[in-house]
């Protein structure tokens, strides 16, 4: 199209900084984006800061640019596409508060969950989490998360499929080892909004968990934050949940999830 017929050049330029964003192995910067699209500076920087306010783009820490949540909201699809591992890290990237926590996100696959990040703290935890890990859903404060976050039949539906004779033994005297202390414990998570492993899968390591959903409500994973008990007197059983609950929340939101 000749520029002559081109009546909305800044659309143009938009929509070519949001295939440049998405294509980058890593956010560029404003000058990345005007050399590599040979733009003047402040025509990037201009484009660049509205498509920021309208929330198709948005600043990383380093000061480049990855596409905005706003696009989740057209579209569905997108949705699918986000990296949950991507965004979980992202949104770990602008929590500095949550450095003395070991934080883990994991998803449910049949009756265990397996750990698909981890950003472990330097305080020593007494056990040691890595990707790939797989540990039984029941015993954990991610898998009872969600576990919570099923409705009733879907929770219904995979107690049949997980009946308490495939349970695995407890791996400390702490852990759940009957329906009735499952369901109870579920109805629990489901009130308060978030569930403890305490001291479950290791004796003396505490965990808070909450799930984390996708566009629908579905809820896709768990994420953790892990301390040792020696640790919780610094805090509240209430304010650790609610650590977790709200980093649940802000990776669920990134994933397209909007509440109510």
């Amino acid at each position: 199209m000749s520029k002559s017929q081109d009546t909305v050049p800044a659309l143009r330029r938009a929509v070519r900084i949001l295939d440049m964003v998405k294509d980058a192995a890593k956010p560029p910067l404003a000058a990345d984006v005007a050399r590599q699209l040979d733009l003047p500076r402040s025509t990037a920087h201009g484009l660049l800061a509205v498509m920021q306010e309208l929330g198709l783009l948005e600043k990383t820490v380093t000061q480049g640019y990855r596409l905005g949540t706003r696009l989740l909201d057209w579209a569905g699809d997108v949705t699918e596409k986000r990296d949950l591992v991507s965004e979980f890290y992202h949104v770990l990237e602008t929590r500095t508060d949550l450095e003395a926590f070991t934080v883990t996100l994991t998803m449910l696959e049949g009756a265990e969950v397996v750990y698909v990040a981890c950003r472990n703290s330097a305080t020593v935890l007494g056990a040691s989490f890595r990707v790939g890990m797989r540990l039984p859903a029941i015993f954990t404060a991610t898998g009872n998360a969600m576990l919570a976050g099923m409705d009733d039949a879907s929770f219904r539906e995979w107690l049949a499929l997980h009946p308490v004779t495939t349970w695995p033994q407890p791996l400390t005297p702490n852990g759940i080892c009957s329906v009735t202390t499952l369901v109870r414990e579920i109805a629990e998570i489901k009130d308060r909004g978030y569930a403890v492993d305490d001291e479950q899968v290791h004796d003396g390591l505490w965990c808070f968990g909450a799930a984390v959903k996708d566009h629908s409500g579905r809820a896709l994973a768990g994420i953790g934050i892990s301390l040792p008990q020696a640790e919780l007197g610094r805090y509240s059983v209430a304010r650790l949940g609610g650590v977790a609950s709200r980093l649940a929340e802000a990776v669920s939101f990134r994933l397209g999830y909007r509440a109510g």
